[in-house]
């Protein structure tokens, strides 16, 4: 692109990509009552396929991280887009349940091959700030929770298959201008083993530091998982707010990111990620502790902008990871370590379902609220483990 670094283009399509994957799954979900009711299908039934496509988006994370090691960054996020852009095509032909079926699957394909080798590419080109690069990228996931308003619009005017198209010829375009826009941004080797690749990728956990923030990884995305599923349905049932109060509450929740995540980005680029990660969840605890306790339609307004500080630690977590890594192999490490976080987080919806029908909605996010306050204590020790190892080589 003319007037354009390399980087720059890069970070400006990678950006694009990631706001139409979630642009997609976020409109699934709008209009799936409508898709239920044309093709005579259930709440099982979506919930089966659209289990299915989260499967698929999590086990893809891997193989296109290695993918991208060995073929290439562009070319692993082209046949992603590729794949999700003719999945949207084919959701808004689907005139049978299997049809629909195979195609979320195909949409898990594409939209899972998608993240891994944009994360790679952004961090092989954005040296040392990665941070804020990474934020202005997931700001365009924030950004995607909009897109369900038109997706309504849309479809009450013109039916929902309309929608998909038009999100179908969207995608084709932005594939199109990637293709001719961005550049490779890592050096293919000569000479591959996929053994050793796989090996690498699943020996990260042999560092301390990984592990631990795996862990804080897995209780912020309980959390976020948590939100997205059920944070309207407990305001509406738990704190008896009205729809429209609700609506304002989830929107600021989800697009507060459009703007805090590129600064917490650009400030992680500054100083101690680890620290950084520390204050966003001890921050979201609190949020969490205070949103059981008030009805207060303010307080809860306030606390969904400080709530939104959970997803904009994942960013700090990519940059930090992929700080720690080097160029070669990033991409295997980086997609081995998705799969584990999104596998073993996607039952979060199921638990915090059931635990609200047997005992309120009040003991589960009390239950997130202990999850973080323990991923928060689980960072500060690391923190004075630190310290006091640099004050002892002093």
């Amino acid at each position: 692109m003319r007037g354009f670094r390399k980087e720059q283009t890069a970070l400006i399509f990678v950006s694009l990509g990631w706001f139409l994957v979630l642009a997609g799954r976020l409109s699934i979900s709008t209009l799936l009552v409508n898709i239920e009711n044309s093709l005579h299908i259930g709440h099982a039934e979506a919930g089966l396929a659209l289990t299915g496509m989260w499967l698929v988006y999590a086990l893809m994370q891997f193989p296109s991280g290695i993918a991208s090691d060995v073929r290439g960054r562009k070319r692993s996020i082209l046949l992603a887009m590729t794949i999700f852009s003719f999945a949207y095509l084919f959701i808004g032909f689907s005139t049978s349940y299997f049809m629909f079926f195979v195609t979320l699957l195909l949409l898990g394909l594409g939209g899972g091959g998608f993240p891994t080798a944009g994360i790679a590419m952004i961090t092989d080109l954005f040296k040392e700030k990665k941070g804020k690069a990474l934020g202005l990228q997931s700001s365009a996931g924030s950004l995607a929770g909009v897109v369900p308003v038109f997706a309504s619009v849309v479809a009450l005017h013109y039916g929902w298959r309309t929608f998909f198209f038009v999100l179908s010829a969207s995608s084709f375009l932005s594939t199109y201008l990637f293709f001719r826009g961005a550049e490779e941004s890592t050096v293919l080797p000569k000479k591959v083993s996929l053994k050793n690749r796989f090996v690498e990728g699943i020996g990260i956990f042999r560092d301390r530091d990984v592990f631990l923030v795996f862990s804080v990884n897995l209780a912020l995305t309980f959390t976020w998982i948590g939100y997205m599923s059920f944070f309207p349905a407990y305001l509406i049932e738990g704190k008896m707010l009205p729809e429209f109060e609700t609506s304002v509450a989830l929107m600021i929740l989800v697009t507060t990111g459009i703007f805090l995540k590129p600064f917490i980005g650009a400030f992680s680029d500054r100083f101690d990620k680890k620290s950084v990660l520390f204050v966003l969840s001890l921050f979201s605890a609190g949020a969490a502790l205070s949103l059981v306790y008030t009805k207060s339609i303010v307080a809860i307004f306030a606390i969904s902008f400080v709530l939104s500080s959970t997803s904009a630690a994942f960013p700090v977590i990519s940059s930090y990871l992929t700080s720690k890594w080097e160029e070669k192999g990033r991409g295997g490490k980086l997609g081995f370590y998705r799969t584990l976080v999104i596998l073993l987080g996607s039952p979060t919806s199921a638990v915090i379902g059931v635990s609200a029908s047997r005992y309120g909605f009040d003991v589960s996010f009390m239950v997130i609220a202990v999850l973080l306050f323990m991923a928060s204590a689980v960072l500060l020790f690391s923190l004075i483990r630190s310290f006091n190892a640099k004050e002892a080589k002093n």
